[in-house]
């Protein structure tokens, strides 16, 4: 007689969720359940301010991805989540039973309670925000309106997004931008160096970063800082860090409404055994960066865990993988950090465009083979706005730049 398969639901379809999905053996029956029917490449999304990408190519079909895994995707959001009576609930009515659960719910936009955030600022989280901000840019140009914008955040996002501003818009005159960010230098966690050289980088431009300072309030005319200044403002870009989303206290995965949720270092829940969290939903004892890459190797191992929890086999602890991180600046600079060591190039663009690449062909639907097509159409449109400009405005190609160290200043 054959026995029943053992089941395993996966919440949210983002890079954890993917990945682990992908990883999973059909012996298992496996569900992937996310409210949205794109995945996203995220890391990326900034590019769209600048029209160097267009939303098709940062996204993927996710019930297809998860099809060609042999596995079954419910697109719906999931409103409770019981472990101990190994159920889920959705909006739509379902309910789902399971052996194990992989919880990969990401985090949300933090407004950090900021009085007028959440009905006056943009968040850049999702293709679609990244959208509405291109759009908001654009009608402000044919509007007449003053440039005048405020980027809350001075972290990869809001770098990133600034280079982008930058990219388009930084021959226009009426473009002012003030940049606010509440610790005492942009890039926090990365190499001091960063800051220097991006604050040289954008000396002749209208650009003014505010470091130590924080944002009180956020009204349709601007902001107001802590220490009373004004800021005017025709557009407020709030990239000021991550939430945890309610379902972890809800489902007494975290102890706190601020709190995300707690895991051993295998990504077993500390509270409930049948329960992996990966990705940025994840706290770990010794807390790594919530990025991409750490979601994806979270993704793999949480998989790997859960088939051995079910099989009564001994987990394995998540040992993050030393990674450089890419920071572009729009096609005024790219930065390699390698720990304390920071590579600047503008051909490191390409570097990052080849991650980005990669990855959504491995994740393509249909395999590499059929995959292909698709994805030299990508390469090819990202290439030409990305990395060619940069070398076909070069005299002589021997004297395409070497990458140079950034030392701190």
């Amino acid at each position: 007689m054959t026995e029943p398969q053992q089941r395993i639901a996966i919440v949210g379809g983002n890079f954890a969720g993917l990945t682990a999905a992908i990883k999973l053996s059909p012996r298992h029956a496996v569900t992937v359940v996310d409210p949205s029917r794109h995945f996203e490449w995220t890391p990326n999304i900034h590019e769209i301010l600048s029209s160097v990408k267009v939303p098709q190519r940062l996204r993927l079909d996710r019930a297809a991805i998860v099809r060609q895994a042999g596995h079954r995707f419910l697109r719906d959001r999931v409103t409770a989540l019981h472990p101990a009576q190994g159920r889920l609930l959705t909006a739509g009515g379902r309910t789902l039973a399971f052996d194990a659960c992989i919880v990969a719910v990401g985090a949300l936009w933090n407004t950090h309670r900021v009085p007028g955030v959440a009905r006056h600022a943009l968040p850049l989280r999702s293709v679609a925000d990244a959208v509405a901000i291109e759009h908001r840019l654009q009608a402000l140009q044919r509007q007449g309106r003053p440039l005048r914008l405020v980027i809350a955040g001075g972290g990869v996002t809001g770098i990133e997004a600034l280079g982008e501003v930058l990219r388009r818009h930084r021959r226009d005159a009426s473009l002012s931008v003030e940049l606010v960010e509440s610790g005492p230098r942009l890039l926090p966690g990365l190499p001091p160096a960063l800051d220097a050289d991006l604050r040289r980088l954008c000396e002749p431009y209208a650009v003014n970063f505010r470091t130590a300072t924080a944002i009180a309030a956020v009204s349709a005319q601007g902001v107001r800082l802590a220490e009373g200044t004004r800021l005017r403002s025709e557009l407020t870009l709030w990239t000021a860090g991550l939430a945890p989303p309610p379902l972890l206290r809800e489902s007494g995965l975290a102890r706190s409404a601020q709190g995300w949720a707690d895991v051993r270092p295998t990504l077993q829940s500390r509270h409930f055994d049948n329960v992996f969290v990966a990705g940025d939903a994840a706290q770990l004892p010794r807390a790594v960066a919530k990025q991409a890459y750490n979601a994806i190797d979270m993704g793999a191992l949480a998989a790997a865990n859960a088939a051995r929890f079910l099989g009564g086999r001994a987990l394995q602890p998540f040992k993050p993988a030393p990674k450089p991180v890419l920071v572009a600046f729009g096609d005024l600079q790219t930065y390699l950090v390698a720990g304390r060591t920071v590579l600047a190039s503008q051909v490191l663009a390409a570097a990052k465009e080849g991650v980005h690449q990669a990855f959504m062909l491995q994740m393509a639907p249909g395999g590499v083979v059929s995959a292909l097509p698709a994805a030299a159409g990508r390469l090819w449109q990202s290439w030409r706005r990305l990395a060619l400009p940069q070398l076909l405005s070069l005299a002589d190609f021997r004297k395409l730049p070497d990458c140079k160290p950034v030392r701190r200043l």
